[in-house]
């Protein structure tokens, strides 16, 4: 039986899970930049925390205070790219303010 460990590497973050990204790595700032195209009506605001998970491709999780939908708030966001290069939207999920967490649907 083969035991695997649960720390990976020196970045202490679970095998498979997501690790820190800066703010300005090109991943981030393409997901970024998704996101907004999919969604017009709010207004992304800067990046706050970034992760990114490999896959077959590349998860990018974004945290970033939206404004256009009611009062503002931080929301998370996980965009997958995929080999090839194409986008697509995983989840988008309201974190504040407390007790108005929903998911959003792309058009």
């Amino acid at each position: 039986m083969l035991t695997w460990p649960l720390l990976a590497g020196t970045g202490g973050g679970l095998m498979g899970g997501y690790r820190p990204a800066p703010l300005d790595a090109p991943p981030v700032l393409e997901a970024r930049t998704f996101v907004q195209t999919h969604f017009a009506r709010l207004r992304l605001g800067e990046v706050r925390k970034a992760g990114t998970q490999v896959v077959a491709g590349t998860n990018v999780k974004l945290v970033c205070r939206v404004t256009g939908e009611g009062a503002p708030a931080r929301w998370e966001f996980v965009a997958w790219r995929r080999l090839d290069g194409t986008w697509e939207l995983i989840s988008a999920r309201r974190l504040s303010p407390a007790g108005t967490r929903r998911i959003l649907r792309a058009p």
